[in-house]
């Protein structure tokens, strides 16, 4: 699936008349490699054990470039900008939903067939098309919830 991501990725930069830089391709490869919604930071980290001359505002331009085309997601769990997370897009208009541990800060993504219920619901209400879902619940992981 990793190979895959990378040449979607690539054919998409090529249609869009960018180039697959070797930074671009070293940065969405560590990002594809982290199951765990990276910081930019982290994603840096991995990247320069390879290229050790790597800047971190390489790694943050490069991320907003691949959000910009719709190949990265940017997360926020929290209101600090340093702690954004990236997720490949690995289909367009899917729906993505979250929980975040308040306590050790664990991300667990999920998926449920209720929110289509939710989105046909706006739609009654609202009128309009949902092309695609987010939500994120805060609470305590079943971890935590141990030790309160």
């Amino acid at each position: 699936m990793e190979f895959d991501l990378v040449n979607a990725a690539e054919s998409q930069i090529h249609a869009l008349g960018g180039r697959m830089t070797t930074q671009r391709r070293m940065i969405l490869q560590a990002l594809i490699e982290c199951a765990d919604h990276p910081t930019a930071e982290e994603i840096y980290q991995k990247v320069r054990e390879k290229n050790p001359g790597l800047n971190l505002s390489t790694v943050y331009r490069t991320l907003r470039w691949l959000e910009q085309h719709g190949l990265v997601n940017t997360r926020r769990f929290d209101d600090d900008p340093r702690l954004e997370r990236f997720d490949p897009v690995v289909e367009e208009g899917e729906d993505h939903f979250h929980f975040r541990c308040r306590k050790c800060n664990q991300i667990t993504e999920f998926d449920t067939p209720l929110i289509e219920v939710v989105k046909a619901q706006f739609v009654d209400c609202f009128g309009g098309k949902v092309e695609n879902a987010t939500l994120v619940f805060y609470g305590l992981c079943s971890e935590c919830s141990k030790t309160t």
